[in-house]
């Protein structure tokens, strides 16, 4: 069976061949305005991590064209013990320090997070691994990493026993908020009280244990959006909640998910892309909701038929999407595709190979996980499709600029 079907536009691998290297996640600033794209490189694929097992950070160079062929160069930075396959280390660039990244680490019995100056070489360590940082990069939400793991092996970290694994709804565990600047951060709102909302809008949460699985400044960081999970009991999926709140823990904003409410992307500060139950249970659409007045739009039923990782492009224009394999055919592709909002048209970029995966093995997949680069002409990708994790370059800009 051939790796990529359906290819429309130039695709370049970035990451050096039958190396294991990969970003991450879809919604986290990968490259800088230098044409450095951050990277994963660990020395297998066939398990989740384990205690001790290391992760290399560098960065690779992007090309300036669609003819210009990458030179595969990884230049290392810095290691971490504090990483997965689907949401790596949380490494990203820190837009308010130039040549500066930052990533989570476990060092010394702890998590933390290192904020690294590739330049000069000088980093320090913030006191908790973060989750999201805010645009600017003046802030970030923290959540436990511990937690996320036991729910969810390839998202959270397994080095720290969760110490409130035996406490459904703790007070003490939440949402922090921390300065990326000092490192001082408060609890800012416990799960408790999120499942206490909750109870009080309506749903019933009663004593299960919850915990939070994403979490995401708007653009201007006035406000987050958050997903509450259950952890899930036998016979029966984990539920969803979706709450919205300011940066106090105050003004919290129940959005009715139905038990769904998959990936998402902010469009603007109140605009909310999402693949959720829009009007109860089995309507599961790509739908902007306003997170002010908690209306619905749909983008475009016949198009938008299943989960995928979306994102906007810088000016809004476009929107990013993949898939994930279609267990029910045996060719196991991935699809690269883009959404124009002018024309309400979709368009299929390629097709990737991917593997036949196990409900066991599910967290080591290798989703595509597109980001948009700096200028919205292109995209990079997480791919399997010649063998090895890689990451790749899709140039667009005869899609995007037409």
């Amino acid at each position: 069976m051939p790796e990529t079907v359906n290819v429309i536009v130039p695709v370049r691998r970035l990451s050096p061949r039958s190396q294991y290297c990969f970003f991450g996640y879809y919604d986290i600033p990968a490259a800088d305005e230098a044409g450095r794209h951050l990277c994963h490189r660990v020395p297998f694929r066939d398990r989740l991590p384990r205690r001790g097992d290391v992760a290399e950070l560098g960065w690779l160079s992007l090309p300036q064209g669609p003819d210009e062929e990458p030179d595969q160069q990884f230049h290392p930075i810095a290691e971490t013990q504090a990483w997965n396959f689907q949401q790596s280390s949380m490494a990203q660039w820190l837009a308010s320090e130039r040549d500066t990244c930052l990533f989570n680490v476990f060092e010394d019995g702890h998590y933390g997070c290192r904020v690294c100056n590739i330049r000069t070489g000088r980093s320090r360590t913030l006191p908790l691994p973060v989750a999201n940082v805010s645009q600017d990069g003046g802030k970030a939400l923290c959540i436990n990493m511990s937690r996320l793991f036991d729910f969810r092996p390839g998202y959270g970290y397994e080095e720290i026993r969760d110490p409130f694994a035996d406490i459904a709804q703790p007070r003490g565990d939440g949402v922090r908020l921390m300065d990326v600047g000092t490192g001082e951060n408060r609890l800012i709102l416990s799960l408790a009280a999120i499942a206490e909302f909750l109870e009080q809008s309506g749903e019933q949460i009663g004593g299960r244990k919850v915990l939070i699985n994403h979490i995401t400044f708007n653009p201007s960081a006035t406000r987050f959006l958050l997903l509450l999970r259950t952890f899930p009991e036998p016979g029966k999926r984990w539920e969803t909640f979706l709450v919205t709140s300011d940066l106090e823990g105050k003004d919290l904003r129940h959005h009715q998910v139905w038990g769904i409410a998959s990936h998402y992307h902010w469009r603007d500060d109140d605009g909310m892309l999402f693949y959720l139950n829009v009007a109860g249970p089995d309507t599961l659409e790509l739908a902007l909701i306003s997170d002010s007045t908690g209306a619905k739009e749909c983008i475009d039923t016949a198009y938008f038929r299943y989960d995928g990782h979306c994102s906007y492009s810088p000016d809004r224009r476009w929107i990013l999407y993949d898939s994930y394999v279609d267990g029910s055919t045996p060719d196991y592709l991935r699809n690269l595709q883009v959404y124009s909002l002018d024309r309400r048209e979709g368009i299929l970029l390629g097709r990737f190979r991917a593997e036949r995966l196990t409900p066991e093995t599910n967290d080591l997949r290798c989703d595509l996980h597109p980001r948009w680069m700096p200028g919205g002409t292109a995209v990079t990708f997480d791919s399997i499709h010649e063998g090895f994790r890689g990451i790749y370059r899709a140039d667009l800009s005869g899609v995007v600029g037409k």
